[in-house]
C-alpha cells in the first residue's frame, strides 16, 4: 500500500469517526434534553396546601406545550381530594419573559376530585381555566434545569 492510499485510507477513517461521532452526540443530546422539565411545587393557602408535581413538556419550534399538574390537596394537614389535569398551552418570548396561554384543559375525571373553584385558590388561573395567561421569566439553571421565576421572586426550580 502506497503512503498516499495510507494517508486516504485514515483521513477516510477519521472523517467517518468524526461523522459517527457527532450523530451519535446528536442522538444523546436529545435524550438528555427531550425537551421537558419537572418540578415539585407546595402551595399553602390558609388552612390548606397542596403538594404538587408540575411536568412541563414543550415543543422549542413549535412555541406548544402541555403542562401535567398531579397532586394532594389538604385541609388542616388532611387529604381533601386529588388534583389531575393536563393543561395545553402556547407560549412566546419577549426579552426575558416568557408569556404562556392556556389553550386547553384535560381533567382526568376518574382521578381528579375538586372543583375549579377550590384549585383556583391555590393555583394561578392559568392552570385551572382555558384562555388564561401567565408570565414567567425562565433563568437557565446549568445544564440540567430552568429557574421560574415572576417578577424577582422565585417561584420553582424545573429540572430534566
Amino acid at each position: 500500500m502506497s503512503k498516499k492510499s495510507l494517508l486516504l485510507t485514515c483521513l477516510a477513517l477519521l472523517l467517518l469517526g468524526g461523522g459517527i461521532g457527532h450523530l451519535f452526540h446528536l442522538y444523546w443530546d436529545q435524550k438528555i434534553d427531550p425537551e421537558k422539565c419537572t418540578a415539585p411545587v407546595v402551595v399553602f393557602y390558609k388552612n390548606t396546601h397542596a403538594n404538587l408535581t408540575l411536568d412541563f413538556m414543550y415543543s422549542l419550534e413549535k412555541h406548544t406545550g402541555v403542562v401535567s399538574v398531579n397532586g394532594t390537596y389538604f385541609i388542616d394537614n388532611k387529604i381533601s381530594g386529588v388534583i389531575r389535569r393536563d393543561v395545553s398551552y402556547e407560549w412566546s418570548e419577549n426579552k426575558d419573559s416568557t408569556h404562556f396561554i392556556s389553550t386547553e384543559i384535560n381533567k382526568v375525571n376518574h382521578d381528579e376530585t375538586l372543583p375549579d373553584a377550590t384549585i383556583a385558590t391555590i393555583l394561578p388561573d392559568f392552570y385551572v381555566y382555558p384562555g388564561k395567561a401567565i408570565n414567567y421569566t425562565i433563568l437557565t439553571q446549568g445544564h440540567r434545569g430552568f429557574m421560574f421565576t415572576i417578577g424577582k421572586r422565585p417561584m420553582f426550580l424545573c429540572t430534566h
